[in-house]
């Protein structure tokens, strides 16, 4: 795994932005239905903001195991 060079306040505060985007890409999910190529981008994005919520949350378990 790639090693982060984060401070915990760092780690914490990207985990809050990934939350609050994430709910932000559900909301307009709710709001517009799925067309061809603005789902498929909505998928991309969902993807990549829980790739990055494991990575920076196991980041922490693993500083505080």
């Amino acid at each position: 795994m790639r090693q982060l060079f984060l401070t915990d306040e760092q780690l914490w505060r990207a985990i809050a932005e990934n939350t609050t985007e994430l709910s932000n890409l559900m909301d307009r999910e709710v709001e517009t239905p799925p067309v061809t190529g603005a789902g498929r981008t909505r998928l991309v994005q969902f993807n990549k903001l829980q790739r990055q919520y494991r990575v920076y949350t196991a980041e922490l378990r693993r500083r505080y195991s």
